[in-house]
Formats: structure tokens, C-alpha cells, sequence
């Protein structure tokens, strides 16, 4: 069975907080101690010493001078006291025979105690966490101090206070009680607090998994909503995007998918019922070279659809090499221009901006540029309105080449003008198929120029004009290649 982020994180959470609850009363169990243990050991030696103040007082200087009813009354006196302080109380004299003691079984034992305890007796209190060799069967907190004479101020025996420990038998049930419910509360809480809190952090993920589910199956209508900005809202953001994307590229496919079938199929079939004709007759031999004519043209649009896909392959794999050089920018425009030169008659163009007499070096791929400069001209050409002008701009500016070609014309409106760069993407849908565009040219066009580390730009007004400019840097190669260039163009005129 498959863990979910839910539960595994609800058990990670749980279990943080149990060893943390352990790790937490064990380290507090070792400061209370010791603060029980110190507040003990002080409480019973100050009860000690007025218990052996008072046991001085009233036997004077002998333990066993007083009379049987005082003794009773004194035994008295210490079994409500030990009883008071829930403690064993002893009296025994210098050889640690006990003489009064609030628990019978003791009087007249005699006690353990050897010459070293004894010794420390006669110069301060004795304190211990113990049984007093071995006199109690338990552990107990025993505090003893020694009771002199009012006569003669000698010591004439040992007062000795025996109070039960904390951690006794009574105590261990209620403190591990408090423990166990302490920890059970703490542990519902934290469940109920990790179960919301993860069902609020896993359920936008588990939505984004459900609607990658159904983009596999061609679905890109849903979208996140996570309004957060934290990283869940990152990747809700980034998710949207990527479906955008993806909703874009499918629409760009579709389209193109659409436009391949019938610009391979409109040539085609063009080619196929013209040569069909000549070869049967139909076409007279006097309009063959007329028809041949056509079949050529629809042959080289073929051409350069197979030629657009190739580079875009190229592309797409990161198969094109730049292989850069110094040139004239303004010759490989005029070259391009010669091969429109049909089109731009028929459609009385005015080509403006190449009588400039300074020559611009550049440095780059010189057929890719030419591939760059053919795709805008095309562009130029075709959208250019009849006896409209193609206008060209050539500068150096900061170390780069700038190009610019502007055509009179409808223009771009704005909301195509920041995606006509984009694959596939066509503006003024509804006379694409006139237009015989795939899509692809500014795309290739962008691309060529960025691997050249320049980038491209579009400007329109709607119903005057659209310009492209493209820029392209120099690189330390072309000071070195570029004196050597100008010199053989020289020698070469």
C-alpha cells in the first residue's frame, strides 16, 4: 500500500512530539529532583536542630535522668512531631543506643554508627540519602546533629530525623498517571493540529496531481489556486504556468498539424492536376510553359517548407553550429533583395536605405544571417500593401551591429505583436492559409540571432508600418580579423 504525504507527514509529526515530550520530562526530572532534595535536606536540618535544641533543653545534661511520666510525655511530645513531619524520630546516646524514638521497635537498638560518622557529628550536621548502615530497610532522607549539655556544653547523644523519600511507593503511581495523560493529551492535540495542517499543506499537490492526470489525456483546462507565498504557492504558480504552456503549445500544434496537412496538400495537388493535364493532353502544348511555371513556384514552396521544418529540428536539437566571420552586412541584404526582385515589381515596392556608403562589418554566421535577413524580407514583401516602401537601417552602436527593416503596410496589432516570435504562431488567423505561412520563420529568426548573443525586436502601428531591429555583438576575434578583411576588399576593388 502506497504511504501518502499526509500520513507519513502526520507520523513524522506525532513522533517529533513523543520523543520530545520524553526527552523533555527526563531532562526536568533531574533539576526537580535536586531541587526536592535540597529543599529536604534544608527543611530537615533546621527541624533537627530544634529537635535536638528542645531534647537539650529538657533533658539537661543526661538522657536518662528523667522520670517515668516526663518520659512518657517527652515520647509523647516526639511521636507527634515525628508524626507531623511524616518522619522517624530517634534519640540515642553517645554509644548509639537509642534511648527515645517515635517508632517503639527502635528503643534500645543500638545503631550503626562508626567512629568517622561520629566524628563529623562533633563538628556540624550529617545528612544522607540512605539507609544509615543498613538501620532503615528503605531509603530514606536522615539528617542527624548532635545534643550537648546545658552544663558543661558536651555532647551526651545524637538527635536523628529519618523523613521518607519523593519517589517513594506512593508517590511512582500519581507521577506516572500525570505522565501518561500528559503525554496523551499532548499527542491527540498534535494529531488533530498535524492532520489540518498536512490536509492543508498535501491538499493543493494532490489537486495539481489530479490535473497532470488529465493533461496526459489532452485536458489543460485545469488550473491551482493557491493564493499562498510560501513554497506551495511557487509551485501552484509555476504549475498554472507550465498548463498555460502547455495549453499554448497543444493549440500551436493542433494549428500546425492543421496548416502542414494543407499546405503540403494544396501544392501537391496543384503539381499533381497540372502535370496531369499536360501529360493527357488537356493543357494545350502553347500554355504548358505557363503551367510549368506554376508547378515550379508550388515545387520551391515545398522547398521552403521542408527547409523551415529542417531548421527547426536543427533547433529544437541543438544541432546548429555558428561558425562566425567578419562580412558586409549591407551585401548580404542586397543579395537577399535580388531574390524578391520579381515580387517587388509586380508590387511597385520602394526599397529605401541601401544607398548608405559606409560599409557595416559584422561578425557572425553569414549564412545564418542571410537566412535571418531572408525571413524578414519575405516578411516585408508579403505584408507590404501595393506601392507601399521597404525601408533598411544599418548603424554600429557600443561594439554591436544594429539592423533595422521597417514595411509600410496593415501592421501588427498589439496583442499579436508580443507572440509573432513564438513557434507556430500565427497572426490574423482567419487569412493564414492566404498568407502561406507556417509559422515558424520569426521564430528561427529569433533564435539564429540569440545564438549569436543579440536578441530582436518588433514595433507596429496598426495601418502605417511594422519594423523589426535585431542587434548582433562583436567579439574580440573580429579586432583581429577585421583590419586584415577591409584590406583584401580593397585590393579586391
Amino acid at each position: 500500500m502506497t504511504k501518502s504525504v499526509f500520513r507519513r507527514f502526520v507520523y513524522f509529526s506525532l513522533a517529533v512530539a513523543l520523543v520530545c515530550i520524553i526527552v523533555v520530562c527526563g531532562i526536568i526530572t533531574f533539576p526537580v529532583s535536586e531541587f526536592i532534595e535540597n529543599s529536604k535536606k534544608s527543611t530537615l536540618e533546621e527541624n533537627t536542630h530544634n529537635l535536638s535544641q528542645l531534647v537539650s533543653e529538657v533533658v539537661y545534661d543526661d538522657l536518662y535522668s528523667l522520670t517515668l511520666s516526663e518520659r512518657r510525655v517527652f515520647t509523647a511530645s516526639l511521636n507527634t512531631y515525628a508524626s507531623s513531619q511524616r518522619a522517624i524520630a530517634a534519640i540515642c546516646d553517645t554509644q548509639g543506643r537509642v534511648v527515645y524514638s517515635s517508632q517503639e521497635e527502635l528503643t534500645g537498638t543500638i545503631l550503626n554508627m562508626p567512629d568517622t560518622l561520629k566524628q563529623k557529628l562533633a563538628h556540624s550536621t550529617y545528612f544522607e540519602h540512605g539507609t544509615l548502615n543498613d538501620t532503615y530497610n528503605r531509603q530514606f532522607y536522615i539528617s542527624a546533629i548532635k545534643i550537648t549539655s546545658q552544663r558543661d556544653n558536651s555532647i551526651i547523644g545524637y538527635c536523628i530525623v529519618a523523613q521518607a523519600t519523593l519517589w517513594t511507593a506512593d508517590y511512582i503511581p500519581t507521577i506516572f498517571g500525570i505522565l501518561v495523560l500528559l503525554v496523551v493529551v499532548a499527542a491527540i492535540l498534535i494529531f488533530i493540529l498535524s492532520a489540518v495542517y498536512a490536509y492543508n499543506t498535501t491538499l493543493p499537490l494532490k489537486q495539481m496531481a489530479a490535473a497532470a492526470k488529465r493533461f496526459s489525456v489532452g485536458d489543460f483546462a485545469s488550473r491551482g489556486h493557491i493564493k499562498s507565498n510560501d513554497e506551495i504557492g511557487e509551485l501552484s504558480q509555476a504549475f498554472n504556468e507550465m498548463a498555460d504552456s502547455l495549453a499554448s503549445s497543444e493549440g500551436m500544434r493542433r494549428n500546425f498539424i492543421a496548416n502542414v496537412s494543407h499546405e503540403l496538400k494544396t501544392p501537391m495537388t496543384t503539381i499533381a492536376g497540372y502535370i496531369d493535364g499536360i501529360l493527357d493532353g488537356t493543357i494545350p502544348k502553347e500554355e504548358q510553359d505557363h503551367y510549368l511555371g506554376i508547378v515550379s513556384q508550388e515545387v520551391k514552396r515545398l522547398s521552403r517548407l521542408v527547409t523551415s521544418m529542417i531548421s527547426l529540428s536543427k533547433i529544437d536539437s541543438g544541432e546548429i553550429d555558428v561558425k562566425k566571420a567578419p562580412f558586409v552586412i549591407q551585401e548580404t541584404a542586397f543579395n537577399v533583395l535580388l531574390g524578391f526582385e520579381s515580387e517587388i515589381e509586380k508590387k511597385e515596392l520602394s526599397i529605401e536605405g541601401m544607398d548608405n556608403d559606409e560599409d557595416i562589418i559584422t561578425f557572425g554566421d553569414k549564412d545564418l544571417i542571410h537566412q535571418v535577413l531572408y525571413n524578414l524580407v519575405e516578411n516585408a514583401v508579403k505584408f507590404t500593401n501595393q506601392g507601399g516602401y521597404i525601408r533598411f537601417g544599418f548603424s554600429r552602436k557600443a561594439g554591436s551591429t544594429y539592423v533595422c527593416i521597417e514595411n509600410s503596410g496593415e501592421g501588427v496589432l498589439p496583442e499579436d505583436l508580443k507572440l509573432i516570435f513564438d513557434k507556430f504562431y500565427k497572426a490574423d488567423k482567419s487569412r493564414s492559409i492566404n498568407k502561406k505561412s507556417m509559422g515558424l520563420g520569426l521564430y528561427i529568426v529569433r533564435t539564429i540571432i540569440r545564438l549569436h548573443g543579440g536578441d530582436i525586436t518588433a514595433e507596429s502601428e496598426p495601418g502605417e508600418y511594422c519594423r523589426f531591429i535585431f542587434w548582433i555583438p562583436d567579439e574580440a576575434k573580429i579586432k583581429k580579423e577585421l583590419p586584415y578583411y577591409i584590406k583584401e576588399n580593397k585590393n579586391e576593388q
